[in-house]
């Protein structure tokens, strides 16, 4: 036995692999505890692992090589008295080496736990995380070549929705690709280097992600779905359109705005009845819960980001001039401003901001109605698509095959808008978060643009047939006894004049006839979508023409005043219907598809509509009687998508007046930055 240990303990290969042995065990521990810190994967970890197994036996191998090459040689030269040397002498360096590299390990780990960890609790107190020892890492994630991110342009009625989200945890990330004109969702596991397809949500957007992680809710223009993490067939929750954002609660309840944010509503993630939980004529937009259900905040169409408590059913008004809005664990809001994201610190007790906003982000995609592309989990990942802001605008003509010609209007945040009769004017909304006034501009003269309404919160303008009036509508702020109101204004008049009664909460003028009427779209009541009213300038007369449970908007009379052109969602989704004037029991679709924002030409043998980011024109005869054609697609491009009414046609359809949005390259690429919180909490 002992002439054995002798032996063994006289080859490299046993000192080479008892010092590896050592060596290795004191990485892991020392990995098991640095990799963490830099918020490494998963699979970084066990790479380094597997790679220090797997040189064990190689270097156990090449020792044996070089031991066995001397062998022979060196047992002849040993005598007694060198054995027993060699046996205490070695023996003694190997133990002394390996027990003092054990030694190390073990007062390492020690340090570790008791005096580390007595450090992370101390710094923990005082400010609620160990953020010293974290660092904020950025990087991002290449699509593969034939993804694109899906945008405005691919979803219905060109408004954006969100095109990815992040787990809670921050393990999966979700994104919605364009695959050559198709939507598709794919899930990115965050230790993988590779996207899988969710197979079933074609045609799918708006990715969300329950608080557990095993599943992923979406939706279709129609309906809500969810679908497992790892795949399997979706699940449809229940029927709902025009969804303006939605998230998953811890309660495993999903609220979302539905019917263009008109209604905030929630249904169990397992189904079941839908409840209703505000109805609004404020327009509202991409819930998101505050902790403990203590409320959920919304964004209106002024862009204010409002708290809403569905106990109680109050709306209040929480910071102006944002949108898009969530509350992280840091004490902040979090929200898309008119120029950068921002952050505003938010007391959980009294539910009030605490001083003052501050920028976070610059270069994040916003969409010009609708969501910004951003997203965070709970474990502070932030990701997020870099691109500018899609509601910043150039006003430009576009031929009927999409050539553009400038207009001398610089970039900014325009609202809807209206051509004046003869196309040299044009009576224009500047947006400044809740604020907007109507401005006219003379294309001949080029001049500034004049102010004609100040304060007044306007839009929707609306020239009158002789050009010499300008009709608009004006929503009064929230806590106002006054709701929306219809004005007319002479171009070169100070004072409105008041053609009906505040019985409206959104009253837009669409078009006028050719006997002086005019035909507006409003919300009378909470409970109902847009309306259609005839309203006479004269006596005030108002009386409806389409009053429905449906929404109906955007009307266009022809030539003739004897047909209305209009949008409505009758069939579940946004499509062109025309009926007689006045009313009777016909009507006629005659949009292929969705489509929005009819408009009559000029000698009536057209109507144009919106489809997205497309423009069409429809064939049409009314006599003998009514007969609508086959929709062509005229031009396409990325134009602003504004409310009401976000295109003009002149010149019987040879041009249209249109809001150009940035130039955006079709993105592939997604952001992510980690522990980015940091910077909020030394704030």
């Amino acid at each position: 036995m002992q002439n054995f240990l002798h032996r063994l303990n006289h080859r490299k290969v046993f000192r080479v692999a008892t010092v590896y042995s050592v060596v290795a065990w004191l990485l892991m521990q020392i990995l098991d505890i640095v990799l963490p810190t830099f918020n490494a994967p998963l699979w970084v970890n066990q790479t380094l692992l597997l790679l220090l197994l797997l040189g064990l036996p190689l270097v156990t191998i090449l020792a044996w090589l070089m031991d066995s090459h001397t062998e022979e040689e060196n047992e002849q030269k040993i005598n007694a008295s060198q054995q027993q040397k060699s046996f205490i002498t070695g023996g003694s360096i190997v133990n002394s080496l390996a027990f003092g590299l054990i030694f190390l390990a073990v007062t390492f780990l020690l340090m570790d736990r008791f005096l580390l960890s007595s450090n992370e609790q101390a710094n923990n107190s005082q400010n609620n995380g160990n953020t010293s020892q974290q660092i904020i890492q950025r990087t991002n994630i290449l699509l593969p070549s034939d993804h694109t991110i899906a945008l405005a342009e691919m979803m219905p009625l060109g408004v954006g929705r969100k095109s990815i989200a992040i787990s809670n945890q921050g393990n999966f990330l979700a994104y919605v690709a364009n695959e050559s004109g198709s939507l598709k969702i794919y899930i990115r596991p965050m230790d993988s280097f590779e996207a899988y397809p969710l197979n079933g949500t074609e045609g799918g957007f708006s990715p969300f992600f329950s608080p557990d992680e095993q599943w992923l809710g979406f939706l279709t223009p129609t309906h809500i779905l969810k679908i497992p993490v790892s795949g399997g067939s979706p699940q449809t929750l229940t029927e709902s359109t025009n969804v303006y954002g939605i998230t998953w609660g811890d309660d495993n309840n999903i609220i979302f705005s539905e019917r263009e944010g008109m209604r905030v509503a929630s249904i169990s993630a397992d189904g079941g009845q839908k409840n209703i939980l505000l109805e609004s004529t404020d327009l509202v937009m991409n819930p998101t819960l505050l902790p403990d259900n203590k409320g959920i905040l919304l964004s209106n169409l002024s862009s204010v980001i409002q708290l809403f408590d569905p106990k109680t059913g109050v709306v209040t008004p929480l910071i102006p001039r944002g949108r898009d809005a969530r509350y992280i664990d840091s004490g902040h809001i979090v929200y898309a401003g008119m120029e950068s994201y921002m952050a505003a610190p938010f007391n959980l007790e009294t539910m009030s901001i605490e001083g003052s906003a501050f920028p976070i982000l610059d270069g994040v995609l916003v969409e010009a109605l609708g969501a910004s592309q951003l997203t965070f989990s709970n474990n502070g990942i932030l990701a997020y698509i870099p691109g500018a802001d899609m509601g910043i605008v150039t006003p430009v003509w576009t031929d009927r095959n999409g050539n553009e010609t400038p207009v001398s209007l610089i970039s900014r945040r325009y609202g809807s808008f209206d051509l004046s009769p003869n196309a040299s004017q044009v009576a224009i909304s500047i947006v400044d978060g809740p604020d907007s006034d109507v401005w006219v501009y003379d294309f001949d003269r080029q001049t500034t643009p004049q102010r004609l309404t100040v304060g007044k919160g306007a839009l929707f303008p609306k020239w009158s047939l002789d050009g010499d009036d300008i009709v608009f509508g004006a929503q009064n702020p929230a806590n106002s006894d006054v709701r929306a109101r219809l004005d007319i204004q002479g171009s070169g008049a100070v004072e409105s004049t008041r053609i009906d009664s505040d019985f409206a909460d959104l009253i837009a003028p669409d078009s006028w006839g050719e006997n002086g009427e005019l035909v507006v779209s409003a919300i009378s009541q909470a409970d109902q979508g847009l309306d259609l009213y005839v309203i006479d300038p004269q006596d005030q007369e108002r009386r409806p023409f389409l009053v429905t449970e449906n929404s109906e908007w955007g009307a266009s009379f022809s030539p003739n005043s004897d047909y209305v052109a209009y949008t409505t969602d009758v069939s579940g989704q946004y499509q062109i219907n025309v009926k007689r004037y006045p009313a009777t029991e016909e009507r006629w679709v005659i949009s292929s598809g969705y489509g929005e924002e009819p408009f009559w030409s000029e000698d009536g043998s057209e109507i144009f509509y919106r489809r997205g980011n497309q423009w069409l024109s429809i064939p049409i005869k009314t006599s003998p009687e009514f007969e609508a054609g086959v929709p062509e697609v005229l031009f396409e491009g990325p134009y602003g998508n504004v409310p009401g009414i976000s295109y003009g046609v002149v010149d019987n359809g040879e041009k249209f007046f249109l809001l150009k949005q940035p130039n955006q390259e079709l993105p592939r690429e997604i952001n992510i930055v980690n522990n980015w919180a940091i910077a909020l909490e030394e704030r």
